[in-house]
């Protein structure tokens, strides 16, 4: 009897093991295929954007004004994306930058947000602004060539101006050699 009852004992062992086994192996399954928090739906979404043709863009564009309206915060980020999209029918970085900057996430939709979402939107924010002086610069350095184009050719006209009162005063200075050589050669020579 003894015996029979260690026998069971043994064989009862025996069916926890794989059992255990195979709990284990699906909990580690499990947190293997779950979803990862730390992808980027804004990236992706940029990315999708620039497969877009330019009507296709123009499409998505009235269709995230209109999720903006529906009260959809990633619109307003979604929106942003496009106006900060190069070649693209609406690109506008300042445009991009105050849809950013008017940006106002509510503390549950914060909780929802990736960190990599968040990272990739105060990335964008940096790029715009960077961007956004870069683009001052040049709109100044075109504005000072601009004047500097206007200053040389009021100089190239003032030269020109000068250059013909300078042939007309040679003229002159010739005209007056001539009436002296005409006045000395009329003279009696005594």
């Amino acid at each position: 009897m003894m015996t029979h009852f260690i026998k069971m004992i043994s064989f009862s062992r025996l069916r926890i093991v794989p059992l255990t086994i195979l709990v284990l192996a699906h909990l580690t399954g499990c947190q293997l295929t779950e979803k990862s928090t730390n992808d980027s739906q804004y990236s992706h979404y940029y990315l999708w954007l620039k497969s877009l043709s330019n009507q296709e863009l123009l499409k998505e564009t009235d269709k995230q004004k209109h999720n903006i309206t529906g009260g959809f915060y990633e619109a307003e980020v979604n929106l942003a994306l496009l106006y900060a999209l190069p070649n693209s029918p609406i690109y506008n970085p300042y445009t991009a930058k105050t849809t950013l900057n008017k940006l106002t996430i509510a503390p549950e939709q914060a909780v929802q947000m990736s960190a990599a979402d968040f990272g990739f939107i105060s990335m964008m924010k940096d790029q715009l602004n960077q961007q956004i002086l870069t683009l001052n610069k040049l709109i100044l350095t075109e504005q000072l060539s601009q004047e500097n184009q206007s200053l040389l050719q009021s100089k190239v006209s003032e030269r020109a101006s000068l250059m013909s009162q300078i042939q007309k005063l040679k003229q002159q200075i010739n005209q007056l050699k001539k009436i002296e050589i005409d006045i000395n050669n009329q003279e009696p020579s005594s």
